[in-house]
């Protein structure tokens, strides 16, 4: 769900994880054993972190506590209903329900959008949370973001089986995506999903591919930051946040300018909780020193 706040309210800017995309990592999210069970736990070799329920905002987004504080999660490939359009609030009702605060929760992130929120794949107790959207009818396969064809079986079961949105008119079962789109241009034509097929489905995957549904083992969730492989540095979203904010072994947070000396040595890693800026006066306020 496209939120419009840049910052959550009344908490540290340092909360926010930061701008720099994260590297992806081996995916291997999909359907585990029977059919009922949704989702497996986080990949082997992929970077994950660990935290508490603060908060759900709405139907695919909302507030973890980790060891770095406070961050914005948007789910990554569910797209649930707008709060304001049929089946929103029902859709933050269930996962409120679903991750009510404090529960623990496991990361897999994917990257940072342009409002700073960490992009992830949320799970609890090694479900799979936002195929539990899907599967539910509490929201859409989100077809931009991910090209996992999980998805769109777990919309056709949700579509079929007449459960969460897939229960509404067909006049109010319209794609967030859809939703957003007609708020910024009244013109613009919404589609009907109501006869959307698996294959239409998988063609519209991000890339027009689709990676494997096969069952998988789960695999126990990997330390906070930890990775089978060394990450490259990923560049700033925005070329004019380059200020690194780097955190110590010791747990010290500090920036460097470009040109100082240990500028180019310096690598961010946002699973760490590091982070870009755009100046001196920001990374302050976040709580790191020079």
């Amino acid at each position: 769900m496209q939120h419009r706040e840049r910052a959550v309210q009344g908490w540290s800017s340092q909360a926010r994880i930061g701008r720099a995309l994260l590297a992806r990592g081996v995916a291997l999210i999909g359907l585990c054993g029977v059919a009922w069970l949704v989702g497996c736990g986080p990949a082997e070799s992929q970077t994950v972190l660990r935290g508490t329920v603060l908060e759900v905002k709405d139907g695919d987004s909302l507030v973890v506590r980790l060891e770095s504080g406070p961050v914005e999660v948007r789910m990554h490939a569910a797209d649930a209903p707008e709060y304001d359009q049929p089946g929103g609030r029902q859709a933050q009702a269930a996962l409120r329900q679903r991750l009510p605060r404090g529960a623990m929760v496991t990361l897999e992130p994917v990257e940072q959008d342009r409002y700073s929120r960490l992009v992830a794949t949320v799970f609890k107790d090694e479900q799979n949370v936002d195929q539990w959207l899907v599967r539910e009818g509490h929201a859409w396969a989100y077809r931009h973001h991910t090209d996992n064809v999980a998805y769109c079986e777990l919309e056709e079961e949700a579509r079929r089986a007449r459960r969460g949105v897939w229960a509404l008119p067909a006049t109010q079962r319209i794609a967030p995506w859809d939703w957003r789109a007609r708020k910024r241009d009244p013109t613009h034509r919404v589609r009907d999903y109501s006869g959307e097929t698996l294959e239409r489905c998988r063609e519209a995957l991000r890339g027009g591919a689709s990676k494997s549904t096969a069952a998988v083992t789960p695999a126990p969730p990997r330390a906070q930051g930890s990775t089978a492989a060394t990450r490259a540095e990923a560049a700033p979203p925005d070329p004019a946040c380059r200020i690194k904010g780097n955190i110590g072994s010791g747990g010290r947070k500090v920036y460097h300018v470009p040109g100082s000396a240990s500028y180019e040595a310096t690598r961010i890693d946002p699973a760490k909780g590091e982070r870009w800026f755009c100046s001196v006066a920001e990374a302050e306020r976040a709580g790191w020193r020079k």
